[in-house]
Formats: structure tokens, C-alpha cells, sequence
């Protein structure tokens, strides 16, 4: 006899929840391209517009995404609960200029580029250590 697998109540909602929001989500397309003068995250995602799109630079790595509205109608005085959906999360190069980067969204396309710029200084850089005796 097969025995049943009991879940959570609380995980089967969760798991319909994330499949089901707003009729489903599509697969967002991220593609990255080394250039002369840096790299270039390419984002296209259905059914988001330039105002969607968020962007932060956490720890070294480049964080792209969403906010995802979780109820439609809260009672009043409450704020609608919102949610991060990650579209991207890509651990910067060192030879990233993070203070240079810039994000600008083709309305033809309808894709987000977003440009890392090289840092100079630390590209190609090399050095070697001596080793001190004590």
C-alpha cells in the first residue's frame, strides 16, 4: 500500500499562488554582451513597460526586477501588498564601473538595456606580491 504524502496547506497555496498570479508569468529573456566598452544586460520581459522595471546594485551583484501587486482590493486605510519577482540576479565583474551604470528602455523593442561600463583602472590590472620572511 503507497502511503499518502501530506503538504502543507499553506505551500499548496503558495505554489497555485506563484502559477496562477495574473493569468500566469511568462519567462523573462536576459542576455549579456562583452563590448569596447563594457557589458550590456539585455531584459525583455511581456507585459512590462520602462515604469515596471527595478534596478539595484546589492553586494556586487545587479539585481533586476519587479513588484508583483499580491491583492487588488485591500480595505481602505491598507495599503496593497507587493511582492519582488527577480528577473535577474548577476554578480558584477570586477572591472565594472558600478558608480557608471545606466539603464534605458527601448519603447520599439520593448526591452530594458542596461550598460556596465568598464572600470579603467581595474582592467587588465596586474601586480605581483613579494613574499616577506618572519
Amino acid at each position: 500500500m503507497k502511503t499518502k504524502i501530506e503538504i502543507p496547506q499553506d505551500i499548496l497555496s503558495a505554489i497555485d499562488y506563484a502559477n496562477t498570479t495574473n493569468g500566469g508569468m511568462t519567462e523573462p529573456i536576459l542576455s549579456i554582451t562583452k563590448g569596447e566598452e563594457g557589458y550590456e544586460v539585455r531584459v525583455k520581459a511581456p507585459g512590462l513597460s520602462a515604469d515596471n522595471f527595478e534596478i539595484d546594485v546589492l553586494n556586487n551583484r545587479l539585481w533586476v526586477y519587479h513588484l508583483v501587486t499580491l491583492f487588488a482590493q485591500r480595505p481602505e486605510g491598507m495599503d496593497n501588498v507587493q511582492m519582488p519577482r527577480t528577473l535577474g540576479n548577476l554578480l558584477l565583474p570586477n572591472d565594472v564601473e558600478v558608480e557608471s551604470i545606466a539603464a534605458r528602455y527601448n519603447d520599439a523593442s520593448r526591452e530594458l538595456n542596461i550598460d556596465l561600463p568598464y572600470n579603467q583602472d581595474k582592467r587588465n590590472f596586474r601586480r605581483h606580491i613579494d613574499i616577506e620572511r618572519w
